[in-house]
């Protein structure tokens, strides 16, 4: 079969697919109209009940209703009679109501002139009573003021007391950091004194204390290459010397070339080694071999 046989035939699958999803498509919309309407009871898919079947609920319902708005109409006219009834109660009340009213208000009158002539006595008895009052203030405000003075004296001295504190503790906080620094200073120097050092002695390019191990030897020619397991994430920079050792025999000297993060490569001072460099032979710095030396003098 060619080319052109197989597109052919390529394109008849297609097509049959396609008139197949048509065909589900227009099987899965139809609908029995007349199982629709005569559909007695929900389908196993979810159909709703048939349109005759919900008429026929939909009446008996609405028969139903009436019979209830009947019941209510009944009940509104019972209610409307006994309110009624009970309007005609309420206006009997109120006009007992307003000849109670009437009473109280004479009363009232009569409380109203009686609760002047106590007014005008009071009046008169207020008077008095603000004369003392301004009298009062006046007392009120030289004792204010007298307060006054007092409270920032007592403030000022408050706060002069707080200073006075905090200075004691300061100086005595002080006094324990002079002795901490002494301390420390004391050990910086045997320390500098151990490793023939002054405080004058440059720190620029001085390895840090560290050691690794040899993973690869190569020979190029008359020098010998090595790679180690530190790297300038651990501070080991380029020119930078490191000391091989394996177990406690001393075999010679490094100087990095060349570093990445994890590892370096180290080539050989052949006019320092004392024995052949394996894989697996331990590298240290001289200051870490110094630190190590007197952190084990300083334990015995």
């Amino acid at each position: 079969m060619n080319l052109v046989g197989k597109i052919f035939v390529f394109l008849i699958f297609c097509m049959s697919v396609v008139f197949m999803s048509f065909a589900v498509m227009i099987y899965a919309t139809h609908k029995n109209w007349r199982e629709e309407v005569l559909r007695t009871e929900i389908g196993p898919r979810g159909e709703k009940i048939g349109w005759k079947k919900q008429l026929e609920d939909a009446q008996q319902k609405n028969v139903e209703l009436q019979s209830q708005k009947n019941e209510l109409q009944g009940e509104i006219a019972t209610q409307e009679a006994a309110k009624r009834q009970e309007m005609a109660k309420l206006e009997s009340e109120l006009n007992e109501l307003l000849t109670q009213n009437d009473s109280l208000n004479k009363t009232y009158n009569a409380r109203v002139k009686e609760l002047n002539e106590l007014l005008t006595k009071v009046k008169d008895q207020q008077d008095i009573l603000d004369s003392l009052r301004e009298e009062n203030g006046q007392m009120r405000g030289d004792i204010k003021e007298t307060r006054g003075v007092i409270d920032k004296q007592l403030e000022e001295y408050m706060t002069l007391t707080e200073k006075l504190h905090q200075s004691e503790g300061e100086r005595r906080r002080l006094e324990e950091r002079r002795g901490q620094l002494l301390d420390e200073l004391s050990l910086a120097e045997r320390v500098l004194k151990a490793n023939n050092l002054t405080k004058h002695t440059p720190i620029e390019g001085t390895p840090p204390p560290i050691d690794g191990v040899i993973t690869a030897v190569k020979r190029m020619k008359d020098k010998i290459f090595v790679e180690v397991t530190i790297g300038s994430d651990d501070g080991i920079r380029q020119g930078n010397t490191m000391e091989v050792f394996r177990g406690g025999r001393y075999l010679g000297q490094i100087e990095i070339v060349r570093t990445t993060p994890d590892k370096s490569v180290g080539r050989v001072d052949r006019s320092r080694q004392q024995g052949e460099i394996r894989a697996k032979d331990r590298v240290e710095t001289r200051r870490n071999l110094k630190f190590s030396a007197d952190l084990s003098s300083s334990s015995s």
